[in-house]
């Protein structure tokens, strides 16, 4: 088995996974307000989830969503997505913002395909940030060696296919990105790269995440969801 190891790259305080690093693909700017988001109300049955929620998420945000299991963070993002609709209140999209999503239950991938095909169907190239690449040297940057892209989705380890979506997230160009516990199964380099991508994006990031370092990393606010559909927010990480 090839072994990859982490390193700062000199001079420019990224971290490489082996030679390559993750980079994301940020669209071009839109409005300073990303979000708005008027009395958000959304109950399962008499169980209230989210409770009127008020809120403009600003360009160059970074979000980190937390809260116990089943308070509602994943429901929030399924309100803000579109997958679900409210029971009462607005999600309105700002000028020109382009939503990238990565799903908690990473159900995008076939498992039928190869890694290669999940990305780049039966082409050789992808398009990442105007320019073309190969799709090997593109999955490399996510650790899959060329046996590893030739391998079918079916046979990878959960770590594996938390690279993967990752991969297909950052193909589509996207101010706004909305992550459901990207840091499942991740390895420690590839988690340390995701940070210091984030970190770099351009446009506004929503995570929810249980992780607490990952969020005192990453996130310039934190909305904290509090018991019966109620929630706080705070200034700066975790901490």
């Amino acid at each position: 088995r090839r072994c990859y190891h982490a390193a700062e790259k000199p001079g420019t305080g990224r971290i490489q996974i082996g030679k390559a690093e993750i980079k994301l693909d940020t669209a071009a700017a839109g409005g300073v307000r990303v979000l708005k988001i008027e009395n958000l109300n959304f109950s399962y049955g008499e169980r209230p989830i989210v409770r009127d929620f008020t809120h403009d998420v600003l360009r160059g945000e970074r979000i980190g969503i937390l809260g116990a299991n089943g308070a509602g963070k994943t429901t929030l993002i399924k309100l803000l997505t579109g997958a679900l609709q409210p029971d009462s209140g607005t999600v309105t999209i700002g000028t020109n913002v382009e939503m990238a999503f990565l799903d908690q239950l990473r159900g995008e991938l076939k498992s039928e395909l190869t890694v290669g095909e999940n990305i780049a169907s039966d082409r050789d190239e992808v398009v990442v940030g105007g320019v073309r690449k190969h799709v090997y040297s593109y999955l490399a940057d996510f650790l899959f060696t060329p046996e590893r892209v030739r391998t079918p989705v079916k046979a990878l380890s959960g770590g594996e296919r938390a690279r993967l979506m990752l991969a297909k997230l950052f193909l589509k160009p996207s101010n706004l990105l909305i992550m459901d516990e990207p840091t499942n199964d991740l390895d420690v380099a590839t988690l340390r790269s995701l940070e210091e991508g984030l970190q770099e994006f351009g446009g506004c990031v929503m995570v929810v995440s249980h992780d607490r370092w990952f969020l005192d990393r990453i996130a310039t606010h934190i909305l904290a969801f509090e018991p019966g559909g109620r929630t706080t927010w705070f200034e700066g990480g975790y901490s």
